[in-house]
């Protein structure tokens, strides 16, 4: 069984975490952007659009508010899922600027 107060401290990995996956992924985006590759997220198209700076303060604003979200309201299990669907889309933005580069 899991120490209340270590289960705390593991959500606020998993919230930091999930905040620096999210800027990662934009970084990674604009990345293979440069080399070519298309934008599947017509939510963040519209924000790409803005410069580099502008959307990479949207995707930490947002991923941060989302992860107070999760934590204010206990959602452990959320944030497992959400870093563990974020790690996986940085990995393929990875693979999708090697076969570009």
């Amino acid at each position: 069984m899991i120490v209340p107060e270590t289960k705390v401290k593991v959500a606020i990995g998993l919230a930091l975490t999930f905040i620096v996956l999210n800027v990662v992924d934009i970084l990674l985006t604009w990345q293979g952007l440069q080399l070519g590759a298309l934008e599947l997220n017509f939510f963040i198209s519209p924000v790409l659009a803005l410069g580099l700076i502008p959307s990479i303060s949207f995707k930490l604003g947002i991923s941060s508010g989302i992860a107070a979200i999760m934590l204010h309201r206990g959602q452990f299990s959320c944030l497992i899922i959400a870093v563990s669907i974020l790690s996986l889309v940085c990995i393929l933005n990875t693979i999708t600027i090697a076969s570009l580069s």
